[in-house]
C-alpha cells in the first residue's frame, strides 16, 4: 500500500511506463477482449468509454465494437474541468485534440448526451481490490461519477502492474463496481453474476 496519493501515482505511472509499446497494445487487447466477453457489455446499449491518453489501457477496440455493433457511443469531454458525456456517431471523424491533447469530441460534430447510460468504462493509474481509483488528480471523474445514476455499471480498465492490495482514499473518491486487467475480472460489488 502507498501511504500518499502521490506517491503511489508516481509509482503506478512509473510501473506502466514500463511496459514495451509492444506490451501494452498485446495487454490492451487482452483487457478489451475480456470486456467484450462479459455480460453487461453485451447486453448494454448505452456505453460511455474514454480515449486513451499517453499509456493508459488502449480502448479503441471497445470504440471500434460499439459503434460496429450499434452501441450509443458517448466519449468524455473536458470543459472547465468537468466531465461532459458527448455522444459521436464516428471515429476518428469526431473527435480531435482537446484538453492535454487527449482526442475529444468535437462539439459541433457531436451532441451533449443527457440521457441514460449502461456502462461507464472508466481510465486510472491504478486501482485496488476494494475498487479504489486513483487518477491523475484532478477529480474530474470522481465528480462526474457522483452526478450519474447509480445503476450505472463503473468498469475500472488497469494492467495488472498497477493492480495493488488498497489505495489511499479520501472521502469524494468514487470506486468502480468491477476491475479488468488483462488477467482478471473482479467484481467488487456481490450481486454481480
Amino acid at each position: 500500500m502507498c501511504s500518499k496519493k502521490e506517491e503511489c501515482r508516481k509509482n503506478c505511472l512509473a510501473r506502466r511506463a514500463r511496459l514495451s509499446p509492444f506490451q501494452r497494445k498485446k495487454k490492451s487487447e487482452e483487457i478489451c477482449q475480456k470486456i467484450l466477453n462479459l455480460p453487461y457489455w453485451q447486453r448494454a446499449k448505452r456505453v460511455m468509454l474514454y480515449v486513451t491518453y499517453r499509456n493508459e489501457v488502449d480502448t479503441i477496440l471497445l470504440i471500434q465494437e460499439a459503434l460496429k455493433t450499434g452501441k450509443i457511443l458517448i466519449l468524455p469531454k473536458v470543459e472547465k474541468k468537468e466531465i461532459v458525456p458527448y455522444r459521436i456517431n464516428s471515429f476518428p471523424e469526431d473527435v480531435a485534440p482537446g484538453y492535454k491533447s487527449i482526442l475529444e469530441p468535437i462539439a459541433y460534430r457531436s451532441q451533449p448526451w443527457t440521457g441514460d447510460m449502461d456502462i461507464i468504462i472508466i481510465p486510472g493509474c491504478a486501482f485496488d481490490f476494494q475498487g479504489n481509483r486513483l487518477g491523475y488528480g484532478l477529480g474530474c471523474y470522481d465528480r462526474f461519477l457522483k452526478k450519474i445514476n447509480p445503476s450505472v455499471l463503473k468498469i475500472g480498465l488497469t494492467y495488472e502492474v498497477c493492480l495493488v492490495s488498497c489505495l489511499p482514499v479520501e472521502a469524494y473518491d468514487e470506486t468502480v463496481d468491477i476491475i479488468v486487467t488483462e488477467k482478471q475480472v473482479i467484481k467488487i460489488k456481490k450481486h454481480l453474476s
